[in-house]
């Protein structure tokens, strides 16, 4: 969807092409009929072309560092020096997300911009009150194709709708051309178009093409009933005077009138302009041109088809439900669905279940590269309230699925030991791993919350509160395992407990079982691929921890365990990963 500030710019732009062809080929070349619905389409189109989106062109792969400016609850200091993310580790503890200025410059100037139509909008129906009013006030006559308003309120004549509105002091020859001209604005409906041009200014006000293309309206809707006027048998010089005793007069700018446009060029128009050959042609040199705009400011990249689903291990017979996410749509199971449809679908496959099937009943994520963790954070909300918690992430070039559950929100409350006040969600964890509650409340401090930051731009901020460094994904590796073993015993990494593991021989072991958890924070333009690449990154450390212990107790690796021995290893090193769901604050 594009923004209003991209759609503006569109719509200057479409205006403007549409306003300088109309001078160059059209105006004094075709008739005014004609001119008038070049013109009332030029507003048209200037409206509509800029707000339609049809996909036509190829989705292009995302440009590292074209993704908007990340989004992290880093210091204040952090955002004047353009997000240094590997100073800021060595500065201070992450700080609550300054205001956002951007957002806050774009809301005001929305909301000037709102305030600006509205009043202008509410001034257009003051006016249209006011012509109501006058009209009831006045002596009505039925005429032939109008009904003539007499009113001493009336200092000038002039039109609107089928109503020509005149005052006292007309006679004679002068009233018949009066009449005449303000027949000729009723029968060609220009009210109509000189309503629809005033409407589409109060929108679109800010853009100068619409008030040129208003006014370029009106002097056409003159010359037009000029024209007839003249056609009528009326002297051309005495009509002209009628015109200059008419030129200090006020009508409203809504309404078709004499004293409009009173220039030099509507006199010329009187007796020089003749309509010259092959107009179609000009129009259709209109062709070209609107289909060219169309191409700049309708055409979007087309969304890909719906990606074959992964081949899986027969041994996973869960039963799956399979939603796909382009750049700004939804496949579920191979069917183009909204939110709306994934949770009836949800809802009808859970009901077709049995009780032991829906527990492990899994949604499998699967997005394209360019798309962003707002579309995929909305899915898992939808998740959660449909309570369907176990997802598997995957994306379309086919790598292995990343297997997560999804459970309530979970409140850390302040340790006694901690001067900090922490708000997370431990959204992910491998099933199996644990069993939750409806809600969770934890404590925990500072040195077992390992962050992973990811911005916009897909880079990776990682490490223990004070400690953040930059880092690419096989360095964060290092660091996660790093942070879960803590050879060296340093405080700034996790701490372990000590605790008796039961084998399923009967020996026990004593293990220091770390309390460290990763907490994964995004931002909604965070890219997907990033995102899985870095819970494939802590998956896999996880993975290694488990594969050293079970080479250590059972002298085999963790895949190759039976189930009692894998349940073993899991009490030992349990998979603990979250996703932060607000920003850190200090007390």
């Amino acid at each position: 969807m594009k923004s209003p500030l991209l759609y503006l710019i569109e719509a200057l732009f479409c205006s403007g092409v549409l306003l300088a062809f109309y001078r160059l080929l059209l105006v004094r070349r075709v008739s005014f009929r004609a001119c008038r619905r070049y013109l009332v389409a030029s507003l048209l189109l200037s409206v509509v072309i800029p707000a339609l989106d049809i996909p036509l062109y190829p989705a292009p792969e995302p440009i590292p560092g074209s993704v908007a400016e990340p989004v992290f609850p880093v210091s204040a200091a952090a955002h004047t020096e353009e997000r240094d993310f590997a100073a800021v580790a060595a500065r201070e503890p992450l700080q609550p997300e300054p205001v956002d200025r951007r957002r806050l410059l774009r809301g005001g100037l929305a909301a000037v911009y709102g305030a600006v139509v509205a009043v202008s909008l509410g001034f257009l129906v003051v006016r249209l009150a006011r012509l109501r009013r006058l009209r009831r006030g006045a002596r009505l006559t039925p005429c032939k194709g109008y009904t003539l308003a007499e009113s001493p309120q009336v200092p000038t004549p002039f039109s609107f709708l089928c109503t020509v509105y005149m005052g006292p002091g007309y006679a004679g020859e002068r009233r018949e051309m009066v009449l005449c001209h303000e027949a000729s604005h009723v029968r060609h409906r220009h009210s109509v178009e000189n309503l629809f041009a005033e409407t589409v200014r109060c929108l679109l006000w800010i853009n100068p093409f619409v008030w040129i293309a208003q006014r370029w309206l009106r002097e056409v809707h003159e010359w037009e009933a000029d024209r007839d006027v003249l056609d009528a048998g009326y002297d051309l010089t005495r009509y002209r005077i009628v015109l200059f005793h008419q030129l200090f007069g006020y009508n409203p700018d809504i309404a078709c009138g004499l004293n409009h446009s009173l220039t030099k060029t509507r006199f010329a128009m009187m007796t020089r302009f003749r309509k010259q050959r092959h107009a179609a042609l000009r129009f259709g040199a209109a062709i070209p041109v609107v289909a060219g705009m169309m191409m700049l400011c309708s055409f979007t990249t087309r969304d890909p088809e719906p990606p074959a689903a992964t081949p899986r291990p027969a041994a996973d017979d869960a039963p799956r439900l399979e939603v796909c996410l382009s750049r700004d749509s939804m496949w579920i199971d191979g069917t183009p669905g909204t939110g709306d449809d994934l949770l009836r679908r949800i809802v009808e496959k859970r009901d077709s279940l049995s009780e032991e099937e829906r527990s492990r009943m899994t949604v499998t994520i699967r997005a394209a590269r360019q798309v962003q963790m707002g579309a995929v954070a909305d899915v898992k909300e939808l998740l959660r309230r449909s309570g369907t918690l176990r997802v598997c992430y995957e994306t379309v070039d086919g790598r292995a699925g990343i297997a997560r559950l999804l459970p309530p929100r979970i409140e850390t409350l302040p340790d006694t030991s901690n001067a900090k006040v922490e708000v997370w969600e431990l959204s992910e964890t491998v099933p199996g791993d644990s069993k939750y509650p409806d809600s969770y409340h934890l404590k925990i401090a500072e040195r077992n919350y390992f962050m992973v930051l990811i911005n916009a731009r897909g880079e990776i901020l990682a490490g223990t509160w004070g400690h953040l460094e930059l880092c690419d994904v096989e360095a964060l590796k290092v660091r996660a395992r790093e942070f879960m073993l803590n050879p060296s015993d340093d405080r700034t990494l996790s701490e372990s407990r000590p605790q008796e593991i039961l084998l399923p021989d009967g020996r026990t072991e004593q293990y220091g079982v770390s309390r460290g958890v990763f907490g994964i924070q995004t931002t909604r333009k965070t890219p997907y691929a990033v995102y899985t690449d870095v819970q494939q990154a802590l998956s896999e450390v996880y993975a290694g921890l488990r594969t050293d212990l079970s080479r250590q107790w059972f002298g085999q690796p963790f895949d190759a365990l039976d189930e009692a021995q894998r349940k073993s290893v899991q009490q030992a090193v349990p998979v603990r990963i979250s996703e932060v769901s607000r920003n850190f604050a200090t007390k």
